[in-house]
């Protein structure tokens, strides 16, 4: 990616940052817009530190018992590790795209999908990594 284009990126983001931040402030005031910034920092710590902390332990808890991370683990783990540092970073629009990296929904999409539970009594519902395909061959 050329250099031009990141800075134009960079340049994009921090007016639309403060944009937005004067939309803002213009409905709810300054202080109020300097609060809510400030709280949203606040929340993007504590989150981090959370997630500091439950990710010694897993680490521990996975050497302890010679396992291993689950890909599932640490897509989740990023992204909530990303939502809560753009929680950190002022401005509201990082803010939105942080909450919005931290809804489950989007963290676990595949635990946020309704279940359907089959009709018939002969059918189990099992995750993918529980089952796989056979021929018909193999049947009998």
């Amino acid at each position: 990616m050329p250099l031009a284009a990141v800075i134009f990126g960079l340049g994009l983001w921090v007016f639309s940052e403060i944009f937005v931040f004067g939309l803002v402030a213009d409905a709810i005031g300054v202080s109020g817009a300097i609060v809510a910034t400030l709280l949203t920092s606040l929340v993007g710590l504590a989150l981090l530190r959370r997630l500091g902390h439950a990710a010694r332990d897993e680490i521990t808890a996975i050497f302890r018992n010679g396992g291993r991370l689950a890909p599932e683990a640490l897509q989740s783990g990023f992204r909530t590790a990303l939502g809560s540092i753009l929680l950190v970073l002022p401005g509201f629009l990082s803010d939105l795209v942080g909450l919005a990296l931290l809804a489950p929904g989007l963290r676990r999409p595949h635990e946020a999908r309704p279940q359907s539970r089959p009709q018939d009594p002969e059918i189990i519902d099992l995750p993918p990594q529980d089952w796989r395909r056979i021929d018909e061959a193999d049947r009998h």
